[in-house]
């Protein structure tokens, strides 16, 4: 086990996270990378749900499905504006799903709260940052069924693929810099 291992494994195991040694193995193997990457999630202000396979083994990413998912993420209270979603966004929504399967979570079923956001909506958003991830579709608000918030936060930090919010009903993920709060 190399240093980014052991750290990892160590935070993981100090936030309670009860995942086995083996879903961790796999989670940091490429092989879990190379299969075919499919999102369940559900929508919090509309109540849809949808499974979308974004990228299949062997073919890379799929068309209808990358539209699929930037449909899903859109602007639903700002007449259901959409915008290019960023790949790493939905690879790591990906990543922190099929970890959850992994562990043995029957239905790590994802919420999203609020993913895209026009510049307009954000800016009635309190506290919302003017410059916000979500306006340019790389964040997304989001529970998964099965899964604390400190423990999804902790998740996603493994993959280290952008800012982590922890707030009192949700997490939010972003693909920019890497950098972690509170709100």
């Amino acid at each position: 086990m190399n240093r980014r291992q052991f750290l990892s494994a160590a935070a993981v195991s100090a936030a309670g996270i009860l995942f086995s040694d083996e879903a961790f193995a796999l989670a940091d193997n490429s092989g879990f990378w190379r299969r075919d990457r499919l999102l369940e999630m559900r929508r919090a202000d509309t109540g849809e749900r949808r499974s979308i396979r974004f990228y299949a083994a062997g073919r890379g990413y799929l068309q209808d499905g990358y539209l699929a998912a930037r449909w899903f993420l859109r602007d639903a209270k700002d007449g259901n504006a959409v915008v290019n979603i960023d790949a790493g966004l939905l690879n790591l929504l990906y990543g922190l799903q099929e970890w959850a399967r992994i562990a043995g979570k029957p239905d790590p079923l994802i919420t999203v709260n609020s993913a895209y956001r026009t510049a307009r909506r954000n800016a009635t958003i309190e506290g919302a940052a003017r410059n916000s991830m979500h306006i340019h579709g790389r964040a997304a608000d989001l529970t998964m069924r099965g899964i604390s918030l400190r423990q999804l936060a902790d998740m996603a930090a493994h993959f280290k693929a952008g800012g982590i919010g922890i707030y009192d009903s949700f997490i939010h993920l972003d693909t920019g810099r890497i950098r972690n709060w509170r709100g």
